[in-house]
């Protein structure tokens, strides 16, 4: 497969990734709203619903950039490192949360792994982007 055939390949794949990401986000409404009411009196500095909202919004962003234009406009670099940061199972609050409450939030469940994996393959598809522009 040639250069420009595995690019388009590739934005499919991301194109396909954000729409799945959105269909899933609209199934779980329920779930998350659940889980906004339980923990919107919280003190604690960080929650779960917190961190599910700005790992949603930072993974779509780039996918949505690499479905349109095949790369992201940030730092390729930056990119790397804010992904690894976004590592979903060394947030504490997510593992706490993902251990224990299992049978109140199966949907959520599956969609933090489907964020991981998506941010895996975002990883991924940086990492190969990076190493051809410097080769």
């Amino acid at each position: 497969m040639n250069k420009s055939k595995k690019e388009l390949s590739s934005r499919q794949r991301f194109s396909e990734l954000k729409q799945r990401l959105l269909n899933e986000e609209k199934a779980l409404k329920k779930e998350r709203h659940h889980l906004w009411l339980m923990e919107k009196e919280l003190s604690q500095e960080e929650t779960v619903w917190d961190r599910l909202e700005l790992l949603s919004t930072d993974l779509l962003g780039y996918v949505s950039q690499i479905a349109y234009r095949g790369y992201t406009s940030q730092n390729p670099l930056e990119v790397i490192a804010h992904l690894h940061k976004l590592n979903l199972f060394e947030i504490d609050c997510i593992i706490d949360w993902y251990y224990t409450e299992y049978e109140e939030y199966p949907k959520l469940k599956k969609y933090f792994e489907l964020l991981d994996y998506v941010r895996l393959l975002t990883l991924e598809y940086i990492d190969q982007v990076l190493l051809l522009q410097a080769s």
